[in-house]
């Protein structure tokens, strides 16, 4: 049996992001990530934990557990892949949130697409309504105004788009340079991490 890690400190502005990694949602991705840096929060995701090894399942529970909070998409509930079968990597990882939610502040805020289709596909959660996002970055943008946005301060929905917009062009750069096609890797997802944290400091979002 592998020993557990130490819990590690948790960052009071970190967000875990278990969303779905694929062609379609990578430009809400890049929404998430300008957005929640728009926000003064700083994003984590899978993507940070290494794909080999037989603790990665620990890793990924101990970066959620040092994010104060963690932002879960619902929406990829059909069928995918060459084997045709569900998706259960975000339901999974929601259940690890949850499980956070038991033993400390840790705070979890739920995606879908369309409004209603979470009664069908997790009706456990009926009491803890999803932010609906439509399939757009826009969408995605305005859910994250909708969980993290405090009265004082809070960014226009277009000075959220401006830092949008320069990550879309800086990952399909690096898209290019790496020749893979979407902006799912852990050298991209940091190269783009620190971006969107410089270009909110240069627009004064955030010090």
């Amino acid at each position: 049996m592998i020993p557990a890690e130490p819990p590690a400190p948790v960052d009071g502005q970190g967000v875990f992001l278990n969303v779905p990694f694929d062609a379609d949602y990578a430009p809400l991705f890049l929404a998430l990530i300008a957005g929640l840096t728009a926000l003064g929060r700083t994003p984590h995701c899978v993507l940070e934990a290494p794909s080999g090894g037989r603790n990665r399942l620990e890793r990924i529970f101990g970066l959620m557990e040092s994010c104060s909070a963690s932002i879960h998409d619902l929406s990829r509930v059909t069928l995918s892949g060459p084997h045709g079968v569900p998706r259960f990597n975000m339901p999974f990882e929601l259940g690890m949130a949850y499980a956070l939610t038991r033993k400390s502040a840790h705070e979890f805020f739920v995606l879908e697409e369309r409004p209603f289709r979470l009664q069908a596909s997790l009706s456990d959660l009926n009491s803890h309504d999803p932010h609906i996002h439509d399939g757009t970055p826009s969408g995605a943008l305005r859910c994250l105004l909708g969980c993290f946005a405090t009265p004082s301060g809070v960014p226009s929905m277009q000075a959220l788009e401006a830092v949008k917009r320069h990550l879309d062009k800086l990952a399909l750069k690096l898209q290019r340079e790496m020749r893979i096609a979407g902006p799912f890797h852990p050298y991209i997802f940091r190269r783009i991490v620190t971006a969107a944290i410089q270009i909110a400091r240069h627009r004064n979002l955030i010090q």
